[in-house]
């Protein structure tokens, strides 16, 4: 899923484009001022995903300590170190694609920032730039809607629903059948969990990623865009 997702959402195209040699910024101050202002964003985002992952972690703690307590009666010493890594992953792979997302997020909000500096000079040297601004301002909605997508899977739990598993003795029925309950509760929150995180790829991801191609061919279409600004002689 790694592979898929990650090739799914890549920017790179994009960026490379607007990293190339024939890239003309506008003045560094106003881009610096940009930029500045996406780095906050980021940073506000990650202290937001950071507080609900510890209410998360806080709200779900009794349910783990129940699940831990079901597979404590495993008595097969391997199998009970198995569960016990299967059932903390799932918190784990919910956190690294929620980073990994916010990431892709805050590189789309890099782009932004020179597609906006651009149109900013485009404007100054008196081009129509309207289809462009009305583009960006959409790029902008639909990162922060994906965003806001981004942290209500963070908020998610993933936890073992132990009322489906009955105590479990010693013996090699109750054995068995303890670990046959935990197998699938686990199979159930593994499918849960990707198609949680499948569905934020292709939704709110994927619409942030289109909204910025969609900005930058608004952008491409401005004519003469990388001219200077006329000096003004009567100055």
């Amino acid at each position: 899923m790694h592979k898929n997702i990650s090739k799914y959402i890549l920017v790179a195209g994009i960026a490379g484009a607007l990293l190339s040699g024939g890239f003309v910024y506008a003045k560094t101050s106003r881009l610096d001022e940009l930029r500045q202002a996406a780095r906050e964003k980021a940073e506000a985002a990650k202290e937001r995903m950071d507080q609900l992952r510890l209410q998360t972690k806080k709200r779900a703690e009794e349910s783990r300590e129940k699940a831990r307590q079901k597979i404590n009666q495993i008595s097969d010493q391997r199998k009970k170190e198995a569960a016990d890594k299967i059932e903390s992953q799932f918190e784990r792979i919910n956190d690294v694609w929620t980073n990994h997302f916010a990431n892709v997020l805050d590189k789309l909000d890099e782009v932004m920032q020179k597609i906006e500096s651009r149109v900013e000079k485009a404007s100054a040297n008196s081009q129509d730039v309207s289809q462009a601004k009305f583009a960006i301002y959409e790029a902008g909605q639909k990162i922060e809607a994906a965003r806001s997508a981004v942290e209500a899977q963070a908020n998610k739990t993933y936890v073992v629903d132990t009322t489906a598993i009955t105590d479990a003795s010693s013996t090699v029925a109750s054995q068995n059948s303890l670990i046959s309950k935990l197998k699938d509760q686990f199979k159930i929150l593994r499918n849960q969990l990707f198609s949680d995180l499948k569905a934020l790829r292709d939704g709110a991801i994927k619409d942030a990623r289109l909204s910025v191609k969609n900005a930058f061919k608004a952008l491409s279409e401005v004519p003469k865009v990388d001219e200077e600004p006329e000096a003004n002689n009567n100055q």
